[in-house]
């Protein structure tokens, strides 16, 4: 049996070897918290085709918005989010439980490269490009056949989307919503580089984030 020492110092290491989910579009980070648009947040899980039969993981869940989307409006049999801020899972916990949710709607305080992802049918991503990549290799592992993954603004490089027109992406209003399959998504292989478009669009979003910040008080 492992010892407790050896425990805690194989769980450091693992821990620092994990992407972190920090500010900046950087090796260490794949996120910060900026909130979905609630229209974009109804036509990911339309394009999905969510259900009675899906388990919706939405990865960096923020203020559970999607959680409870999938759970209230496409009557998803169970939905998980993962999120890094405490005072946030608390707070999504809290309205989970006032609505009566608590035995389908689960929130983890927790770093989401450390989750098991094959419970899920659905997978929903608002991470930056970088974060994308890092996550792949752990989608392609874990979701089962049929699976399917939609991000919000940023595509999966090396993927290939569902829609098979051009462009590869919807649109709802300013934004982009990429769409996939497992496996197909990468039986199918692609090469997306990252457009001007893509990186302007995130960096004036991590403007404002750092604006934000230097404006507190």
């Amino acid at each position: 049996m492992m010892s407790r020492e050896r425990r805690r110092k194989r769980s450091e290491d693992l821990q620092r070897d994990l992407p972190r989910l920090s500010w900046g579009d950087v090796p260490h980070s794949v996120a910060p918290y900026v909130p979905t648009p609630h229209n974009v947040v109804d036509t990911m899980l339309t394009l999905t085709h969510a259900n009675s039969d899906d388990v919706v993981y939405d990865l960096g869940c923020g203020d559970g918005r999607i959680l409870l989307a999938a759970v209230e409006d496409f009557g998803a049999k169970k939905a998980v989010g993962y999120d890094l801020n405490p005072k946030m899972c608390g707070m999504v916990r809290l309205k989970v439980h006032e609505k009566g949710l608590r035995d389908r709607i689960e929130v983890v305080n927790g770093n989401f490269f450390l989750a098991d992802l094959s419970g899920a049918s659905v997978v929903t991503l608002y991470l930056t490009t970088s974060g994308n990549s890092k996550l792949r290799p752990k989608l392609e592992e874990e979701l089962a056949p049929g699976s399917r993954v939609v991000s919000h603004d940023f595509p999966i490089h090396g993927w290939t989307t569902v829609k098979k027109e051009p462009p590869e992406h919807y649109v709802v209003g300013s934004h982009k919503i990429y769409v996939y399959s497992i496996p197909e998504a990468y039986d199918q292989k692609s090469s997306i580089l990252r457009s001007k478009e893509e990186d302007g669009r995130w960096r004036r979003i991590r403007d404002l984030f750092v604006r934000e910040r230097r404006e507190r008080p």
